[in-house]
């Protein structure tokens, strides 16, 4: 933008932004963008005919442009120093760099001709201004040819305009003249202000009687121009005005925007949390509920347990009264009646004494029988299998004959205890609703592994389930909710066509 405004001559705005992007450019080592920046001030500063100025930063951007390693851009900072020690008079300085900016590169002819022809047309320039034209006239027409074939027309009318000022000098009005007119004729054609009013001052001082004229025209356009860079000035400032406020409101949105996101993610925050409260809560609940599984277990196994231990012990007091009460005794009276007969040897003694050993035989008989009885009532180990076993069994006091079958092999021990304790209930409310419902005489529960399900099938030989006439009540709905809580399933159905008994089954994934 910078550069933008030192091209329509707003040469102050054109050095505040150049100077905003300097101090942007340093801290990034921007040492390419810092050459541009440097080189457009000198150029300002040239145009405002300050020239220790514009050397001064015309060598600064010197500076960073070596930083940056661009050395093909050597020539072209070189001829900006020369024009600026050519328009402050110092043609000896200004000669110094056109030809330092020629020999940098010998190819610059063919590589660069645009340059070539710039800095050929500047060096002879200065030779003109030092009065030295020995063979500049030369290096004018190349320089001229090459910006032909180049179309480059700003640089052909400022070319024409220095060939008219060395016809000049060389007496040759004519030929000055009409140089100066085709740089009028084509300024205008191509809009080049500059070179236009340059060629209406040097008419108006070479063509006397049309010097009016020209002066009159010069003014008028010079007037015009300095309407327009007003105006373009002003478009600056207004443009720079709106990008403020548009910066501005940018700044206000943005601020806005951040606020709504950290509304927002304070919202997605809460939301996030409560998650993962309401997680942690369900999975709290969870271990609760495995921990209330797990204990019931227990308490089922070792309420079995002492069973089994109350059994022992009923049976080891059966065994005590029968050793201190049959043994015991017959034995003391038979140790007795042999302590009254050791002493005598006579037939009828030798009988009763044989009667005895026989008595004893038996009551050696007799302990190797509750040895026996001892040996069968060795208790096994306790598990939910047998858990099962004793609650169906516990049912068979009434008019109902349980049955309880396990069919291939399942693997308790591995099983969640949720779902042992959850089957526990159900079976329970399944056998209490039997006992109500069903005026079953029989009754068989079968256990199977299927295909990592366990599957259980209750069946009785009772009146039958007729869906359409029952309501659902707790039961069936605490057992629905109990097997929703495993995965598991249910159905229930008749035994026969007739309506005749009731299955229910149920279905709990293992995995």
């Amino acid at each position: 933008m910078a550069i933008i405004q030192k091209n329509v001559k707003d040469y102050t705005g054109s050095e505040v932004l150049a100077t905003n992007a300097i101090r942007l450019l340093k801290p990034l080592n921007e040492y390419g963008q810092l050459y541009r920046a440097y080189n457009n001030l000198g150029i300002v500063f040239n145009e405002l005919e300050q020239y220790d100025k514009a050397l001064k930063y015309f060598k600064t951007a010197f500076y960073y442009l070596k930083k940056s390693g661009d050395e093909e851009s050597y020539p072209s900072l070189w001829n900006n120093i020369g024009v600026a020690y050519q328009r402050s008079a110092r043609y000896k300085d200004a000669l110094f760099y056109f030809e330092k900016a020629m020999n940098h590169n010998k190819n610059i002819k063919t590589t660069d001709p645009r340059l070539y022809a710039m800095i050929l047309d500047n060096s002879a320039y200065v030779k003109l201004l030092s009065k030295d034209t020995t063979g500049i006239h030369k290096d004018f027409l190349e320089a001229l040819e090459i910006r032909k074939q180049l179309n480059k027309k700003s640089g052909i009318t400022i070319n024409q305009l220095h060939l008219a000022e060395y016809f000049l000098e060389k007496k040759d009005s004519v030929t000055a003249i009409n140089y100066a007119l085709a740089t009028k004729e084509l300024s205008l054609k191509t809009q080049n202000i500059r070179d236009y009013l340059s060629s209406l001052k040097f008419l108006s001082n070479t063509v006397k009687d049309s010097a009016l004229a020209y002066s009159q025209e010069y003014i008028k356009i010079n007037d015009s121009l300095q309407k327009d860079e007003r105006a373009i000035r002003n478009k600056f400032a207004r443009i720079r005005f709106e990008t403020d406020e548009y910066i501005s409101e940018t700044k206000r949105l943005n601020d806005r925007i951040l606020q709504t996101s950290f509304i927002s993610g304070g919202v997605i925050l809460i939301i996030f949390l409560l998650y993962i409260i309401s997680n942690q809560r369900g999975k709290n609940k969870l271990i609760k509920q495995k921990q209330t599984a797990n204990q019931e277990i227990y308490n089922l196994v070792i309420d079995q347990q002492k069973r089994f231990e109350e059994g022992r012990d009923l049976e080891k007091q059966y065994i005590s009264r029968e050793l201190h009460d049959g043994v015991l005794g017959k034995l003391f009276g038979i140790r007795l009646n042999l302590d009254s007969l050791n002493e005598q040897d006579d037939s009828e003694s030798k009988r009763e004494r044989f009667k005895y050993i026989r008595e004893i035989q038996k009551i050696s008989d007799q302990i190797r029988l509750l040895s026996h009885r001892l040996n069968k009532t060795t208790l096994s180990k306790v598990n939910f299998e047998t858990v099962l076993e004793e609650l169906v069994k516990s049912q068979n006091a009434g008019r109902i004959k349980f049955h309880i079958d396990f069919n291939g092999s399942i693997h308790w021990n591995t099983m969640d205890n949720n779902i042992k304790i959850n089957l526990y209930r159900v079976l329970q409310e399944a056998i209490s609703n039997i006992h109500k419902h069903s005026k079953a005489a029989e009754v068989r529960i079968i256990f199977d592994n299927l295909s990592d399900q366990l599957i259980i099938s209750i069946a009785d030989d009772g009146i039958g389930f007729y869906p359409e006439n029952t309501k659902n009540g707790i039961g069936l709905n605490n057992m629905y909710a109990r097997l929703k809580k495993i995965k598991g399933k249910f159905s229930i159905s008749s035994l026969n066509e007739n309506r005749k008994g009731t299955i229910l089954r149920l279905m709990v994934p293992l995995n």
